[in-house]
């Protein structure tokens, strides 16, 4: 129906508040995020002071801003331990007195085995800051690859993010290497570096599950491409970094899925439904929720053939639960099969709860025309598509008046629900499993199911499969066809015991029905698969219990910010069972996040708290949201090295900024998307600042898990010590489950790198 345009006016007028807002609220409130360390007077270590800059070193664990100053502490080597299969990383600090021209950064002097990379630290303008905790200004993030030299300008640092991977079987030892900083005119630097291999070696396999959505379809956008040989090389090369820095790319088969075909399907856009019938078994059924689009009964083999020299007559019998206004529209083709315009038939249909009979006459039709189409709606054919609601349609005939005949049988939508066949298809999945899987890196992948239905935070909808809906006999006979299949063909290619289903997002309680009902049926019938939900421990007013999804869930995900405590935890720590957390807009100060605009430290103490309360896994929604579709300009990409923000909308009106950064990991090779639209990007992926710290936080957690494996062979005192060492000190961090606004104190790194040399110790002497 149509609505007032007072409301729409409204909320465009409202549209711009957030932003300007949110400036306003921060500005009281910038020195809470310290990124300069000045509580603990500065961070890093001098190398040396010339006459045309100055270099200085810091550990990979800090966002160096530009105007961070020059550090004061004596420490020219850069100093490093390491596990075998580590990767490690420091900053190589700059600070030009005058402007140095061809800045040249070279890694060298290491063992053969040992990987060297080296990326630019770049910056991104936070304008509108995340959170009460972050501050606008220049921020740290981007780290593209140094592979050309650069000019680096005078009064402000030029840091670099150099890795080092000591690979498994290197072995007990310690190594030196260098880096050389060189620019014109004959500057050059040299900064030493002195490595320490650990006498063990962390697992290919993470024993965590760090879990990252990857839209490649924002990629294959941005980036340009085009043809299948440039969307593989950029897809294989985004598996390669998702393995490199320890991540778990959420579904490694989007480009090689499992095909499900579903036959015969003669229609589609509803579902046959025995309640209500006029004539036969089955009616159809159509429902239409969007005020924006319309839903269509589609008839398979679509197009009738007629002979234009007779009349004809459609006729079909519709209901409604209440007033429904739509329409049956009639449409003409000529020989070749294309529509004829201005030759359209239609009827108003204003339906209610008893059955009414409606017709289209056509007695006279177009010479032309050789074919007629029928086409039902749910709620009305309108082109802005604003009318909603529920029809039944029933014994829907195209009749010859010259001859009586039906020559639309299919109308009467009987079907037999054993006929219907279900093909799983794995050829494709099959090679990419060998291609992505051939080392075990990956822990879990989600798996699509054909005819799931959906429970998300703002809405929610029943499966439908073979033309059923969720709910009826035919539906779970058909589903159970499926799921059958598909555990089978994952079993025999051995990745049963990695599948789970996501397949929702945080579920409201009024959608509960609809997944409880969902995860009976996968568990009835391929129990081997495992269900998982994002979930929120609060809404609107719940208290925690009454959400809680524990007993349908093997994997349940929760948003740290919702805790009101952690003991949901403790509900999965069962055989079978585990839980996860993860972190989005809503995860904002006093808890750590994921935004640009926040400490270093952040993405690294996620990983420790989570070890400390039992998580397995630890997720983030998405590595590549580089676009808000909803919210763009039309035929506009956002640009994330000029607009860093992940933006939510409500009804494609107001813009509402979520927070920097969350959803992105990495950056687009392409930095001007919206004038750049021929060039083919496909190289390795651009990650961050905190897509690096995060690694060493999933690193850390091997650590943590390695060690409490070995208490059980330890002296009582080196238990006891290493008993201590799991659990995160009060000055270091709170339990931010409790009502406390500084419960998150932690800032400074040290706390950390110092414990993990602790629990690196241990962890040798025990080997």
């Amino acid at each position: 129906m149509k609505r007032s345009i007072f409301p729409i006016l409204l909320l465009m007028v409202l549209a711009a508040f957030p932003l300007n807002a949110q400036k306003k609220f921060t500005a009281e409130k910038l020195e809470k995020c310290d990124p300069y360390m000045k509580l603990q007077g500065g961070y890093g270590y001098l190398v040396q002071k010339t006459p045309k800059a100055d270099v200085w070193w810091a550990e990979g664990c800090y966002k160096v801003m530009k105007d961070t100053p020059v550090a004061r502490r004596k420490g020219g080597t850069v100093k490093l331990t390491t596990a075998q299969n580590e990767y490690e990383s420091f900053i190589v600090v700059i600070n030009p007195k005058q402007e140095l021209k061809n800045l040249k950064v070279e890694v060298g002097g290491l063992p053969q085995d040992i990987e060297s990379t080296v990326r630019k630290t770049e910056y991104v303008n936070v304008v509108y800051n995340s959170d009460s905790f972050g501050f606008p200004g220049l921020w740290p993030d981007p780290l593209p690859l140094y592979d050309a030299p650069a000019d680096a300008p005078a009064g402000e640092n030029t840091s670099f993010w150099i890795t080092l991977k000591t690979p498994a079987g290197h072995g007990k030892s310690s190594y030196k290497g260098n880096v050389t900083l060189t620019a014109d005119g004959g500057w050059r630097v040299n900064v030493p570096v002195s490595v320490k291999v650990r006498d063990f070696t962390l697992p290919t396999r993470p024993s965590v599950n760090a879990d990252m959505g990857l839209w490649f379809w924002q990629v294959e956008a941005y980036e340009n491409l085009k043809t299948e040989e440039q969307k593989q090389t950029a897809y294989d090369n985004y598996m390669q970094a998702f393995k490199d820095y320890r991540i778990q790319v959420r579904d490694p088969f989007y480009r090689t899925p499992v095909k499900y075909t579903v036959s015969p399907t003669d229609w589609s856009g509803g579902c046959y439904d025995s309640k209500y019938v006029k004539k036969g078994k089955y009616s159809y059924k159509l429902t239409d929720k969007a005020t924006t689009a319309n839903t269509e009964g589609r008839y398979s083999r679509n197009l009738i053939p007629v002979n234009s020299d007779h009349a004809y007559k459609v006729a079909a019998w519709v209901r409604s639960d209440t007033i429904v206004y739509s329409h049956i529209l009639v449409d003409s083709y000529d020989a070749d099969k294309k529509i004829i315009p201005f030759r359209r038939a239609f009827q108003w249909v204003d339906t209610g709860k008893d059955w009414a009979e409606y017709f289209v006459d056509l007695p006279l039709l177009d010479p032309r025309t050789k074919y007629l189409q029928i086409r039902i709606f749910g709620a009305g054919a309108y082109r802005n598509g604003d009318e909603t609601g529920t029809t039944w349609w029933d014994d829907v005939r195209l009749i010859d008046q010259a001859t009586g005949e039906n020559l639309f049988p299919e109308g009467d939508y009987e079907v037999d629900p054993e006929s219907i066949t279900i093909d799983v298809d794995f050829t494709d999945f099959a090679k990419a499993v060998k291609k992505y899987y051939s080392d075990d890196s990956f822990r879990y992948f989600t798996i699509p199911i054909a005819g799931i239905g959906s429970v998300n935070f703002d809405s929610s909808y029943l499966g439908h499969l073979g033309g059923f809906e969720q709910g009826t006999p035919e539906y779970e006979m058909l589903m159970g066809k499926s799921l059958r299949k598909l555990q089978a063909g994952l079993k025999e290619l051995g990745m049963l015991d990695k599948a789970y289903v996501y397949w929702g997002d945080e579920p409201n309680p009024p959608a509960y029905p609809v997944l409880y009902d969902t995860h009976r049926l996968l568990k009835k019938y391929a129990p081997g698969i495992k269900t998982f939900m994002t979930e929120m421990s609060t809404w609107r007013g719940h208290a925690c219990d009454s959400l809680d999804i524990s007993d349908c869930t093997d994997i349940s995900c929760v948003s740290w910010d919702c805790y009101e405590n952690h003991d949901i935890v403790k509900r999965y720590q069962v055989p079978g069972k585990e839980a996860w957390n993860y972190l989005c807009c809503g995860t904002k100060y006093p808890y750590f996040s994921n935004f640009i605009d926040h400490n270093a430290i952040d993405m690294r103490i996620w990983l420790w708290a989570s070890y400390q309360f039992g998580f397995k896994g630890v997720l983030i929604w998405s590595s590549t949201s580089w676009n808000s579709p909803t919210v763009s300009a039309p035929g506009t990409l956002q640009n994330q090295w000029e607009d860093p923000y992940c933006f939510g909308s409500n009804h494609q009106l107001i813009q509402r900024l979520l927070a920097t950064g969350d959803g992105t990991l990495f950056y687009p090779h392409n930095r001007h998307p919206n004038e750049d639209k021929t060039t083919a990007y496909t190289g390795y992926p651009i990650p961050c600042v905190r897509l690096e710290i995060l690694r060493d936080g999933i690193e850390d957690f091997e650590y943590l898990t390695m060690l409490e494996e070995r208490i059980p062979r330890m002296s009582a005192s080196d238990a006891a010590k290493a008993r201590k060492l799991l659990v995160l000190p009060e000055e270091a961090y709170k339990d931010d489950s409790i009502d406390d606004p500084e419960a998150y104190t932690i800032q400074d790194p040290q706390i950390l790198i110092q414990r993990r040399e602790q629990i690196a110790e241990l962890i040798d002497k025990y080997r």
